[in-house]
């Protein structure tokens, strides 16, 4: 004879399938909030030169310590003009990957060698590109690779 769960133990379980989804939408709104931090700068914040700019925001927005973070594109775009990729403003390509319709201006930041934790290098390359993002529940949460020359 299987016995029904009883009444304590369901009481128990639902609470934590409500945690749950809840940290589950929390984690999502984060990983929007983390793209915006790591990926867009509107308007191009102002530096004598692209080098200039590339190891200011790289320090600024934390991508220095751990460790120098490798490479990491600015999209020089509203944050709109971005979310809109995840809707009439993207096209589908796999999985929730989407293309850019149109192009943005960009600056990816590389670092240099021999660059250390709290005192990285950066060189930089401009232009204007299409990007590929990732979108969770209409917003974009990670920006593929930008290669620039």
């Amino acid at each position: 004879m299987v016995m029904a769960p009883r009444g304590p133990r369901l009481t128990l379980l639902l609470p934590l399938i409500l945690l749950a989804a809840t940290l589950a939408q929390l984690s999502e709104g984060a990983s929007y909030r983390q793209f915006v931090r790591q990926h867009v700068n509107h308007p191009k914040t102002g530096a004598p030169n692209d080098r200039i700019y590339c190891n200011l925001l790289m320090q600024r927005r934390g991508l220095t310590r751990p460790r120098c973070k490798p490479t990491n594109t600015f999209i020089h775009a509203p944050t709109s003009q971005l979310r809109n990729i995840c809707g009439r403003g993207g096209r589908p390509v796999s999985g929730n990957l989407r293309d850019s319709i149109r192009s943005f201006s960009v600056t990816t930041c590389r670092v240099l060698p021999g660059s250390q934790p709290g005192r990285c290098r950066y060189r930089a390359a401009t232009g204007v590109t299409r990007v590929r993002v990732a979108c969770v529940r209409q917003l974009p949460v990670h920006l593929e690779p930008t290669y620039l020359p």
